[in-house]
């Protein structure tokens, strides 16, 4: 698709969901390190210096991407979790894993989000970015708290972070490399191997149940 120059707000508006649709479309069939910004201009029918017009940086894209996915999925957890009526520790588990395997690509930005795409910011950016994620932030920790009562705000808040680092801990260890995965696939390393829903719904489990 070729642009014609973006003048109107909604035109703009266009331009970069067109450009995240791209990046999306790259992250799903490559790694990050693999995509560059001449890759994403080409996938969304752009000229590379029209794609700096609305992103500094391959980060400035992917951390939008990844504000973008999360919105999704926290509006699956919120439906979720909405339709329990009896919820215990062991079904919000299940209802929080679930939403993270229909949702990918936003696990797979979990994992880059702070050791990899919180570089190469403006200051500017990086302000206004991590304003932006106040809301879906406390949106989260209120749904948890809604359906967890012996849940204080601040533990809520506190599993909002606890749930961040385990998305992004043990995905890839579930999701190896195919050179790794090759490895393990040899009897001696069956120990190293594990599975990330069952695993994640016990770790879940443990963190939202009442401490005795």
């Amino acid at each position: 698709m070729n642009w014609q120059r973006a003048r109107r707000p909604e035109q703009k508006a266009e331009r970069i969901a067109a450009i995240l649709d791209a990046a999306a479309e790259l992250f799903d069939d490559n790694e990050f390190d693999a995509i560059s910004m001449r890759d994403v201009a080409d996938h969304a029918g752009l000229g590379k210096a029209s794609l700096y017009h609305y992103f500094k940086t391959k980060e400035e894209v992917f951390l939008t991407l990844y504000r973008e996915e999360l919105g999704r999925w926290l509006e699956s957890v919120t439906m979720g979790l909405g339709r329990l009526r009896k919820p215990t520790p062991k079904r919000v588990a299940e209802v929080l894993t679930s939403a993270l395997m229909r949702h990918e690509r936003f696990c797979r930005l979990e994992v880059l989000f702070a050791s990899v795409l919180e570089r190469n910011l403006s200051q500017e950016f990086l302000i206004e970015y991590k304003r932006s994620l106040v809301g879906p932030v406390e949106a989260f920790a209120a749904t948890i708290q809604s359906v967890t009562p012996h849940f204080s705000s601040e533990d809520a808040k506190a599993f909002a972070f606890q749930h961040h680092a385990l998305v992004a801990g043990l995905w890839p260890i579930a999701h190896p490399s195919p050179q790794v995965e090759s490895v393990l696939q040899a009897f001696e390393f069956q120990g190293f191997r594990t599975e990330f829903a069952p695993l994640l719904i016990r770790t879940f489990v443990n963190l939202l149940s009442p401490i005795d």
